[in-house]
Protein backbone atom coordinates (compact mmCIF):
# COMPACT_ATOMS: atom_id res chain seq x y z
CA UNK A 1 0.00 0.00 0.00
CA UNK A 2 1.35 2.98 -1.08
CA UNK A 3 2.39 5.69 2.02
CA UNK A 4 0.83 8.91 2.34
CA UNK A 5 3.81 10.43 2.39
CA UNK A 6 5.36 9.02 -0.50
CA UNK A 7 3.29 10.57 -3.06
CA UNK A 8 4.47 13.29 -4.42
CA UNK A 9 4.22 16.94 -3.02
CA UNK A 10 2.20 18.28 -5.76
CA UNK A 11 -0.39 15.33 -5.23
CA UNK A 12 -0.50 16.21 -2.06
CA UNK A 13 -1.13 19.80 -2.36
CA UNK A 14 -4.35 18.87 -4.66
CA UNK A 15 -5.65 16.11 -2.44
CA UNK A 16 -5.65 19.41 0.94
CA UNK A 17 -7.05 21.54 -1.73
CA UNK A 18 -10.31 19.14 -2.34
CA UNK A 19 -10.83 18.27 1.45
CA UNK A 20 -13.37 20.47 3.35
CA UNK A 21 -11.70 22.91 5.92
CA UNK A 22 -12.68 21.01 8.83
CA UNK A 23 -10.52 17.86 7.58
CA UNK A 24 -7.95 20.26 6.32
CA UNK A 25 -7.64 20.98 10.10
CA UNK A 26 -8.00 17.36 11.90
CA UNK A 27 -4.79 16.65 9.13
CA UNK A 28 -2.90 19.46 9.63
CA UNK A 29 -3.22 18.11 13.49
CA UNK A 30 -2.07 14.68 12.59
CA UNK A 31 2.04 15.75 12.40
CA UNK A 32 4.68 18.58 11.55
CA UNK A 33 4.63 17.82 8.13
CA UNK A 34 1.08 17.76 7.66
CA UNK A 35 0.43 21.19 9.36
CA UNK A 36 3.68 22.67 7.06
CA UNK A 37 1.31 20.88 3.69
CA UNK A 38 -1.58 22.21 5.23
CA UNK A 39 -1.24 25.98 6.00
CA UNK A 40 -1.81 27.38 2.45
CA UNK A 41 -5.31 25.81 2.74
CA UNK A 42 -5.46 26.54 6.15
CA UNK A 43 -4.76 30.09 5.58
CA UNK A 44 -6.21 30.75 1.78
CA UNK A 45 -9.54 32.05 3.27
CA UNK A 46 -9.48 34.11 6.46
CA UNK A 47 -12.60 35.48 8.17
CA UNK A 48 -12.50 37.78 10.91
CA UNK A 49 -16.26 38.00 12.62
CA UNK A 50 -15.38 40.83 15.09
CA UNK A 51 -12.91 43.73 16.64
CA UNK A 52 -12.08 41.14 18.85
CA UNK A 53 -11.17 38.23 16.32
CA UNK A 54 -8.69 40.85 14.48
CA UNK A 55 -6.72 41.86 17.62
CA UNK A 56 -6.09 38.46 18.23
CA UNK A 57 -5.16 37.39 14.71
CA UNK A 58 -2.65 40.53 13.98
CA UNK A 59 -0.75 39.58 17.61
CA UNK A 60 -0.71 35.73 17.38
CA UNK A 61 -0.65 34.59 14.33
CA UNK A 62 3.41 33.91 12.56
CA UNK A 63 3.44 37.31 10.37
CA UNK A 64 4.79 34.79 7.34
CA UNK A 65 1.46 33.46 7.37
CA UNK A 66 -0.11 36.54 5.41
CA UNK A 67 1.61 34.83 2.43
CA UNK A 68 -0.88 32.11 2.23
CA UNK A 69 -4.21 34.24 2.46
CA UNK A 70 -5.75 34.75 -0.85
CA UNK A 71 -9.21 35.79 0.79
CA UNK A 72 -9.94 37.88 3.83
CA UNK A 73 -13.22 39.13 5.12
CA UNK A 74 -13.15 41.27 8.38
CA UNK A 75 -16.32 42.31 10.38
CA UNK A 76 -14.48 45.47 12.51
CA UNK A 77 -17.43 45.48 15.78
CA UNK A 78 -16.89 45.20 19.13
CA UNK A 79 -18.29 41.91 20.82
CA UNK A 80 -17.75 43.09 24.46
CA UNK A 81 -16.59 46.56 25.60
CA UNK A 82 -13.23 45.52 26.63
CA UNK A 83 -10.64 48.18 24.99
CA UNK A 84 -7.59 46.63 22.78
CA UNK A 85 -3.79 48.25 22.91
CA UNK A 86 -4.10 47.73 19.30
CA UNK A 87 -6.60 50.08 17.12
CA UNK A 88 -8.34 48.36 14.44
CA UNK A 89 -6.52 50.20 11.86
CA UNK A 90 -3.20 49.40 13.51
CA UNK A 91 -4.27 45.55 13.64
CA UNK A 92 -5.54 45.44 9.80
CA UNK A 93 -2.08 47.32 8.63
CA UNK A 94 -0.37 44.57 10.09
CA UNK A 95 -1.93 42.08 8.58
CA UNK A 96 -2.33 43.81 5.53
CA UNK A 97 0.97 44.56 5.07
CA UNK A 98 2.34 40.58 5.42
CA UNK A 99 -0.98 39.71 2.31
CA UNK A 100 1.40 40.22 -0.73
CA UNK A 101 -0.95 37.67 -2.39
CA UNK A 102 -4.42 38.64 -0.99
CA UNK A 103 -6.79 38.85 -4.24
CA UNK A 104 -10.30 39.07 -2.26
CA UNK A 105 -10.91 41.84 0.47
CA UNK A 106 -14.06 42.24 2.71
CA UNK A 107 -14.60 45.24 4.96
CA UNK A 108 -17.77 44.94 7.21
CA UNK A 109 -16.81 48.47 9.76
CA UNK A 110 -18.75 49.74 12.29
CA UNK A 111 -16.41 53.01 12.38
CA UNK A 112 -14.09 55.04 10.39
CA UNK A 113 -10.24 54.07 9.84
CA UNK A 114 -7.52 56.10 10.13
CA UNK A 115 -6.89 57.08 6.64
CA UNK A 116 -3.22 58.61 7.20
CA UNK A 117 -2.56 54.66 7.75
CA UNK A 118 -5.10 52.27 6.08
CA UNK A 119 -4.62 54.10 2.60
CA UNK A 120 -0.79 53.79 1.98
CA UNK A 121 -1.71 50.25 2.89
CA UNK A 122 -3.77 49.41 -0.08
CA UNK A 123 -1.57 50.65 -2.46
CA UNK A 124 0.75 47.81 -1.87
CA UNK A 125 -2.04 44.94 -2.33
CA UNK A 126 -1.27 44.80 -6.21
CA UNK A 127 -3.28 41.42 -6.70
CA UNK A 128 -6.61 42.27 -5.09
CA UNK A 129 -9.42 42.13 -7.58
CA UNK A 130 -12.41 42.63 -5.53
CA UNK A 131 -13.15 44.57 -2.82
CA UNK A 132 -16.48 44.81 -0.52
CA UNK A 133 -16.78 47.39 1.82
CA UNK A 134 -20.04 47.98 4.39
CA UNK A 135 -21.30 50.26 7.10
CA UNK A 136 -21.93 47.45 9.92
CA UNK A 137 -22.56 50.23 12.63
CA UNK A 138 -25.19 53.06 12.89
CA UNK A 139 -24.63 55.80 9.74
CA UNK A 140 -25.71 58.18 12.35
CA UNK A 141 -23.21 57.60 14.63
CA UNK A 142 -19.88 56.28 12.32
CA UNK A 143 -20.61 57.39 9.09
CA UNK A 144 -18.19 55.63 6.50
CA UNK A 145 -17.40 58.08 4.04
CA UNK A 146 -17.20 58.06 0.21
CA UNK A 147 -13.81 59.97 0.32
CA UNK A 148 -12.35 57.15 2.33
CA UNK A 149 -14.31 54.14 -0.01
CA UNK A 150 -13.32 56.17 -3.04
CA UNK A 151 -9.44 56.76 -1.88
CA UNK A 152 -9.14 53.15 -0.82
CA UNK A 153 -10.49 51.22 -4.16
CA UNK A 154 -8.43 53.71 -6.34
CA UNK A 155 -5.09 52.35 -4.40
CA UNK A 156 -5.76 49.00 -6.03
CA UNK A 157 -4.16 49.19 -9.00
CA UNK A 158 -5.93 45.98 -10.23
CA UNK A 159 -9.27 46.57 -8.64
CA UNK A 160 -11.83 44.66 -11.40
CA UNK A 161 -14.91 44.10 -8.76
CA UNK A 162 -16.07 46.93 -6.22
CA UNK A 163 -19.02 46.63 -3.54
CA UNK A 164 -20.17 49.45 -1.55
CA UNK A 165 -23.03 49.15 0.83
CA UNK A 166 -24.28 51.92 3.12
CA UNK A 167 -21.74 54.59 2.10
CA UNK A 168 -22.39 58.27 3.40
CA UNK A 169 -22.00 61.15 1.23
CA UNK A 170 -18.87 63.89 2.27
CA UNK A 171 -20.12 67.43 3.23
CA UNK A 172 -17.53 68.21 0.57
CA UNK A 173 -18.73 66.63 -2.50
CA UNK A 174 -22.37 67.35 -1.85
CA UNK A 175 -24.76 70.34 -1.66
CA UNK A 176 -26.08 69.86 1.91
CA UNK A 177 -29.20 71.95 0.83
CA UNK A 178 -30.06 69.19 -1.43
CA UNK A 179 -29.72 66.38 0.90
CA UNK A 180 -32.93 64.98 2.75
CA UNK A 181 -33.09 65.57 6.04
CA UNK A 182 -33.28 61.85 7.42
CA UNK A 183 -29.74 61.33 5.05
CA UNK A 184 -26.84 60.90 7.23
CA UNK A 185 -23.96 62.98 6.09
CA UNK A 186 -19.96 62.50 6.44
CA UNK A 187 -19.14 65.92 8.39
CA UNK A 188 -15.51 65.08 9.66
CA UNK A 189 -13.33 63.68 6.52
CA UNK A 190 -11.46 66.27 5.97
CA UNK A 191 -8.49 64.15 6.94
CA UNK A 192 -8.41 61.81 3.97
CA UNK A 193 -5.31 62.92 2.11
CA UNK A 194 -5.25 64.01 -1.75
CA UNK A 195 -5.12 60.55 -4.13
CA UNK A 196 -2.52 60.36 -5.92
CA UNK A 197 -4.77 60.37 -9.34
CA UNK A 198 -7.74 61.46 -8.44
CA UNK A 199 -6.39 64.37 -5.77
CA UNK A 200 -9.26 65.83 -4.18
CA UNK A 201 -12.23 64.35 -6.43
CA UNK A 202 -13.05 61.98 -3.99
CA UNK A 203 -16.81 61.63 -4.30
CA UNK A 204 -18.57 58.06 -5.35
CA UNK A 205 -18.95 59.31 -9.54
CA UNK A 206 -14.79 59.38 -9.24
CA UNK A 207 -15.10 55.50 -9.28
CA UNK A 208 -16.37 55.51 -12.69
CA UNK A 209 -12.65 56.85 -13.83
CA UNK A 210 -10.94 54.01 -12.42
CA UNK A 211 -9.37 52.34 -15.62
CA UNK A 212 -9.80 48.26 -14.48
CA UNK A 213 -12.77 48.43 -12.85
CA UNK A 214 -15.62 46.32 -14.35
CA UNK A 215 -18.32 45.59 -11.90
CA UNK A 216 -19.58 48.37 -9.81
CA UNK A 217 -22.35 47.45 -7.04
CA UNK A 218 -23.49 49.93 -4.85
CA UNK A 219 -26.16 48.95 -2.52
CA UNK A 220 -28.02 51.33 0.21
CA UNK A 221 -26.55 54.38 -0.71
CA UNK A 222 -27.76 58.17 -1.52
CA UNK A 223 -27.20 59.01 -5.11
CA UNK A 224 -29.51 61.88 -5.42
CA UNK A 225 -26.78 64.22 -5.32
CA UNK A 226 -25.59 62.88 -8.90
CA UNK A 227 -28.66 63.47 -11.14
CA UNK A 228 -26.62 66.15 -13.12
CA UNK A 229 -23.52 63.14 -13.42
CA UNK A 230 -22.11 63.01 -16.74
CA UNK A 231 -18.38 61.45 -18.34
CA UNK A 232 -15.92 63.99 -19.29
CA UNK A 233 -15.02 63.30 -22.97
CA UNK A 234 -11.73 64.42 -22.84
CA UNK A 235 -11.03 61.78 -20.03
CA UNK A 236 -11.11 57.89 -20.55
CA UNK A 237 -14.24 56.12 -21.01
CA UNK A 238 -15.29 54.56 -17.70
CA UNK A 239 -15.02 50.76 -18.63
CA UNK A 240 -18.20 49.59 -16.15
CA UNK A 241 -19.23 45.96 -17.96
CA UNK A 242 -21.76 45.56 -14.90
CA UNK A 243 -23.86 48.20 -12.62
CA UNK A 244 -26.06 47.46 -9.69
CA UNK A 245 -27.77 49.97 -7.96
CA UNK A 246 -30.52 49.00 -5.07
CA UNK A 247 -31.54 52.84 -3.94
CA UNK A 248 -31.85 53.74 -0.17
CA UNK A 249 -33.21 53.12 2.92
CA UNK A 250 -34.22 56.98 2.60
CA UNK A 251 -37.45 59.09 1.61
CA UNK A 252 -36.50 61.66 -0.13
CA UNK A 253 -38.09 65.21 -0.44
CA UNK A 254 -37.77 65.09 -3.93
CA UNK A 255 -37.68 61.52 -5.44
CA UNK A 256 -37.62 63.40 -8.58
CA UNK A 257 -33.37 63.77 -8.06
CA UNK A 258 -33.00 60.20 -6.86
CA UNK A 259 -35.09 59.05 -9.71
CA UNK A 260 -32.78 61.48 -12.16
CA UNK A 261 -29.77 60.18 -10.38
CA UNK A 262 -30.22 56.67 -11.22
CA UNK A 263 -30.39 57.00 -14.70
CA UNK A 264 -27.40 59.43 -14.47
CA UNK A 265 -25.19 56.51 -13.30
CA UNK A 266 -26.32 54.39 -16.17
CA UNK A 267 -25.88 56.75 -18.63
CA UNK A 268 -22.40 57.84 -17.22
CA UNK A 269 -21.27 54.22 -17.32
CA UNK A 270 -21.49 54.73 -21.76
CA UNK A 271 -20.96 51.96 -24.32
CA UNK A 272 -19.18 49.66 -21.66
CA UNK A 273 -21.92 48.74 -19.67
CA UNK A 274 -23.73 44.97 -20.46
CA UNK A 275 -25.59 44.28 -17.66
CA UNK A 276 -28.12 46.29 -14.98
CA UNK A 277 -29.34 45.40 -11.79
CA UNK A 278 -31.62 47.20 -10.55
CA UNK A 279 -32.65 47.43 -6.75
CA UNK A 280 -34.98 50.19 -7.15
CA UNK A 281 -37.06 51.24 -9.99
CA UNK A 282 -36.57 54.10 -12.74
CA UNK A 283 -38.88 56.80 -14.11
CA UNK A 284 -38.95 58.95 -16.73
CA UNK A 285 -36.91 62.42 -16.58
CA UNK A 286 -39.32 65.24 -15.85
CA UNK A 287 -38.77 68.65 -17.55
CA UNK A 288 -37.68 70.76 -14.60
CA UNK A 289 -35.77 69.55 -11.38
CA UNK A 290 -34.68 72.73 -9.21
CA UNK A 291 -30.93 72.29 -8.34
CA UNK A 292 -29.06 75.06 -6.41
CA UNK A 293 -25.65 76.14 -8.62
CA UNK A 294 -23.09 74.90 -5.94
CA UNK A 295 -24.05 71.38 -6.87
CA UNK A 296 -24.28 71.65 -10.50
CA UNK A 297 -21.11 73.37 -10.60
CA UNK A 298 -19.55 70.76 -8.57
CA UNK A 299 -20.58 68.05 -11.11
CA UNK A 300 -19.71 69.71 -13.97
CA UNK A 301 -16.24 70.10 -12.44
CA UNK A 302 -15.67 66.45 -11.64
CA UNK A 303 -17.69 64.62 -14.53
CA UNK A 304 -19.14 66.62 -17.31
CA UNK A 305 -19.45 65.63 -20.85
CA UNK A 306 -20.85 67.88 -23.68
CA UNK A 307 -24.26 70.57 -22.69
CA UNK A 308 -26.68 68.08 -24.34
CA UNK A 309 -27.86 65.07 -22.45
CA UNK A 310 -26.34 61.71 -24.16
CA UNK A 311 -28.61 58.37 -24.53
CA UNK A 312 -28.32 55.65 -22.15
CA UNK A 313 -26.11 52.80 -23.56
CA UNK A 314 -26.89 49.79 -24.62
CA UNK A 315 -27.56 47.30 -22.57
CA UNK A 316 -27.63 43.53 -23.16
CA UNK A 317 -29.21 41.81 -19.81
CA UNK A 318 -31.51 43.56 -17.41
CA UNK A 319 -32.43 41.95 -13.84
CA UNK A 320 -34.29 43.20 -11.40
CA UNK A 321 -34.60 42.21 -7.41
CA UNK A 322 -38.25 42.04 -6.98
CA UNK A 323 -37.28 41.47 -3.21
CA UNK A 324 -37.06 45.39 -3.47
CA UNK A 325 -38.54 46.20 -6.80
CA UNK A 326 -42.91 46.94 -6.60
CA UNK A 327 -44.61 44.78 -9.21
CA UNK A 328 -46.59 48.47 -10.22
CA UNK A 329 -42.38 49.94 -11.16
CA UNK A 330 -42.18 47.83 -13.98
CA UNK A 331 -43.78 49.68 -16.86
CA UNK A 332 -41.71 53.19 -15.87
CA UNK A 333 -38.87 51.17 -15.43
CA UNK A 334 -39.17 49.60 -18.96
CA UNK A 335 -39.85 52.93 -19.98
CA UNK A 336 -36.60 54.44 -19.33
CA UNK A 337 -35.14 51.44 -20.83
CA UNK A 338 -36.40 51.11 -23.64
CA UNK A 339 -33.89 52.40 -26.19
CA UNK A 340 -31.52 50.31 -24.68
CA UNK A 341 -31.36 47.17 -26.81
CA UNK A 342 -31.93 45.23 -24.34
CA UNK A 343 -31.83 41.50 -24.65
CA UNK A 344 -33.06 39.57 -22.11
CA UNK A 345 -34.79 40.43 -18.59
CA UNK A 346 -34.77 38.55 -15.83
CA UNK A 347 -36.65 39.06 -12.47
CA UNK A 348 -36.00 37.26 -8.98
CA UNK A 349 -35.65 37.63 -5.28
CA UNK A 350 -31.69 38.86 -5.30
CA UNK A 351 -29.18 40.11 -7.03
CA UNK A 352 -29.10 36.90 -9.68
CA UNK A 353 -25.95 35.91 -8.94
CA UNK A 354 -27.02 32.58 -6.81
CA UNK A 355 -29.00 29.78 -7.99
CA UNK A 356 -32.13 29.71 -6.66
CA UNK A 357 -32.93 27.32 -3.44
CA UNK A 358 -36.08 24.72 -4.09
CA UNK A 359 -39.24 25.27 -2.00
CA UNK A 360 -39.68 22.34 0.10
CA UNK A 361 -43.40 21.29 0.78
CA UNK A 362 -42.91 21.84 4.20
CA UNK A 363 -42.61 25.34 3.81
CA UNK A 364 -46.19 26.13 2.06
CA UNK A 365 -46.29 29.89 3.29
CA UNK A 366 -43.12 30.72 1.63
CA UNK A 367 -44.36 29.13 -1.73
CA UNK A 368 -47.53 30.26 -1.75
CA UNK A 369 -45.78 33.78 -1.36
CA UNK A 370 -43.65 33.26 -4.42
CA UNK A 371 -46.38 31.69 -6.40
CA UNK A 372 -48.87 34.67 -6.08
CA UNK A 373 -45.56 37.02 -6.73
CA UNK A 374 -45.01 34.90 -9.67
CA UNK A 375 -48.86 35.47 -10.73
CA UNK A 376 -48.26 39.70 -10.25
CA UNK A 377 -45.40 39.43 -12.19
CA UNK A 378 -46.60 37.56 -14.45
CA UNK A 379 -49.89 39.68 -15.24
CA UNK A 380 -47.55 42.81 -15.66
CA UNK A 381 -45.08 41.03 -18.14
CA UNK A 382 -48.18 40.05 -20.13
CA UNK A 383 -49.34 43.66 -20.11
CA UNK A 384 -46.41 45.12 -20.81
CA UNK A 385 -45.90 43.29 -23.55
CA UNK A 386 -49.27 43.54 -25.28
CA UNK A 387 -48.52 47.60 -25.11
CA UNK A 388 -45.48 47.43 -27.33
CA UNK A 389 -45.52 49.10 -30.26
CA UNK A 390 -43.94 47.69 -33.77
CA UNK A 391 -40.21 48.95 -33.45
CA UNK A 392 -40.38 48.81 -29.31
CA UNK A 393 -38.00 46.51 -27.81
CA UNK A 394 -36.63 45.45 -31.00
CA UNK A 395 -33.78 43.35 -29.30
CA UNK A 396 -35.93 41.89 -26.85
CA UNK A 397 -35.68 37.72 -27.18
CA UNK A 398 -36.19 36.53 -23.64
CA UNK A 399 -38.32 37.50 -20.39
CA UNK A 400 -37.85 34.77 -17.12
CA UNK A 401 -38.91 35.20 -13.76
CA UNK A 402 -37.23 32.82 -10.73
CA UNK A 403 -39.19 32.96 -6.98
CA UNK A 404 -37.43 29.40 -6.95
CA UNK A 405 -36.23 26.33 -8.58
CA UNK A 406 -39.97 25.48 -9.29
CA UNK A 407 -41.96 28.76 -9.67
CA UNK A 408 -40.79 30.30 -12.42
CA UNK A 409 -42.03 31.45 -15.83
CA UNK A 410 -40.27 32.15 -19.39
CA UNK A 411 -41.37 33.79 -22.14
CA UNK A 412 -39.21 33.70 -25.78
CA UNK A 413 -39.86 36.05 -28.04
Amino acid sequence: MCCWYSLPTELLIDIVNRLPSSAVRALAATSRSSHSLCLPALFASVILPSAESLHSFALHVPRHYGHYILSLSVCIERKSAQSDHLSPTDALVTILSTSSRLQSLALSLASSLDPLKIIPAFAHLKNVHTFDMRNCGSEEDTPLSERLAVSLAASLPSLAHLRLSRISRSAACVDLCDVPYNVPIAMHDFDIPLHPRLGADLALPSLLTLPTLRVLEIRDTWLGADSKLAVNSDQSRPCIEKLLLTGNMYTSDNPVLDNDAYTAWVRACGPSLHTLVLGTALAPKVDFVPLSPSLVSHSERELSWDNEETELPPISHLHIDASLVTVDTLSSTMEVLSDCGIARVTISYGDGTSSPEPLGEEDDFTRQCALDDLEEWRDAIEEFLQSLGSGQWHALRQIEITFGKDVRMMWEL
